[in-house]
């Protein structure tokens, strides 16, 4: 990652929005167009998945890019917890959902 301050920011926000740090993973890797990698200062891919219900998105992150504040937004409108509430509702012995 292009800052260590970066992780941290993340970490903030997990904490911020209530949601646990065990719960996402970060996977990193170098980005670039055409193949062309110029380092890490340059431009990268962060995924964030969500564990508890396999929700996962990808943004970019470098120079001129936020992808904090990306996830932050993400999180706050329920991009990774929807599957979630759904999967909560409850369910019939048989595996249908409940209509009371």
């Amino acid at each position: 990652m292009e800052q260590v301050g970066e992780k941290q920011d993340f970490e903030a926000e997990l904490s911020r929005q209530g949601l646990r740090h065990e719960d996402f993973v970060l996977h990193v890797r170098r980005g670039g167009l055409g193949g062309i990698v110029k380092g890490w200062g340059s431009r990268y891919v962060v995924r964030v998945t969500d564990m508890v219900t396999g929700n996962h998105r990808t943004y970019w992150g470098g120079t001129s890019e936020d992808w904090v504040a990306q996830f932050a937004h993400d999180a706050a409108t329920g991009a990774y917890r929807a599957l979630a509430a759904r999967s909560a509702a409850p369910v019939r012995s048989d595996g249908g959902l409940r209509h009371d």
